[in-house]
């Protein structure tokens, strides 16, 4: 052990003989006290066709989006989301926010094999397991903190999952990705508050996931993880998959609020903070 010691320098913490460095620091990025969106700080945008809208009011951010599903097949959804995405992407490992879905609607389609979801998350892409190709993002690994409803749910119309996910995308465009976690971290209702964590730990290769107080959830993983994230989003989102119909009209609907968001401390320096 005391050799261990030894050779651990400030900074490391000593657990049965394993050298574990300690998580870097957060500090709060935003707090939404202002009358418009600091376009320093986030980049908006949008893809699908779902209407959309961010607000600031009472020092928090509101999400809103409403979208339908298409009327000419009863298979697949019409899918999207709206992003806040950080402008420097590679440099934010954590992100720490209050979360409160104020409303909620998912509506499927009895024809349809696939449900109608919606969800809000913190997180997006963190890494690539290998060097991407020219405008890909083959292989780039993201995780992911949130809530998701289903219309194939058998739970209250008022409740949500929370949930936390890593997953590595297997398209170039990653509209499909191999989940290589997904853990549920219980049920939370409309109108209720979460404060939600993800960080890469890339010291000790592995993500953390934390709800409230509740004990910290830990993914260790064994991929390469020394090339920078490819993709645009990451930070906050409402994302949506409403289900094609023809004999009626899906919808995913969803209203989040968000409050006081922290990234880790070196980001803060490299936005100039």
């Amino acid at each position: 052990m005391k050799t261990v010691l030894g050779s651990c320098m400030v900074g490391l913490i000593v657990l049965a003989g394993v050298c574990v460095y300690a998580v870097e620091p957060l500090v709060l990025y935003d707090d939404f006290n202002a009358e418009q969106l600091d376009a320093g700080k986030w980049v908006r945008e949008e893809d699908g066709t779902g209407k959309s809208s961010v607000q600031l009011q009472d020092n928090r951010l509101r999400l809103f989006n409403r979208s339908y599903g298409k009327t000419d097949s009863d298979k697949g959804q019409d899918g999207g989301g709206i992003f806040l995405s950080f402008p420097k992407l590679a440099a934010v490992t954590a992100i720490k926010a209050t979360v409160q879905v104020r409303d909620v609607k998912t509506t499927g389609c009895p024809g349809n094999s696939e449900a109608t979801r919606v969800s809000t998350f913190l997180g997006g892409p963190f890494f690539s397991a290998t060097s991407p190709t020219a405008g890909g993002v083959l292989r780039t690994v993201w995780a992911l903190i949130g809530l998701v409803r289903g219309s194939d749910m058998t739970s209250s119309t008022e409740v949500m999952s929370v949930v936390s996910r890593v997953g590595q995308c297997t398209t170039a465009d990653c509209k499909e990705s191999t989940w290589l976690h997904s853990r549920y971290l219980g049920p939370i209702k409309r109108g209720e508050m979460a404060t939600l964590r993800v960080q890469w730990d890339q010291d000790n290769h592995r993500f953390i996931f934390q709800r409230d107080d509740d004990p910290e959830i830990i993914f260790p993983y064994t991929l390469s993880d020394t090339v920078a994230p490819r993709g645009r989003h990451k930070g906050l989102r409402i994302g949506y998959g409403a289900a094609n119909c023809t004999t009626s009209r899906s919808e995913a609907f969803m209203e989040t609020w968000f409050g006081n968001v922290f990234v880790n401390e070196s980001a803060t320096r490299v936005a100039g903070q």
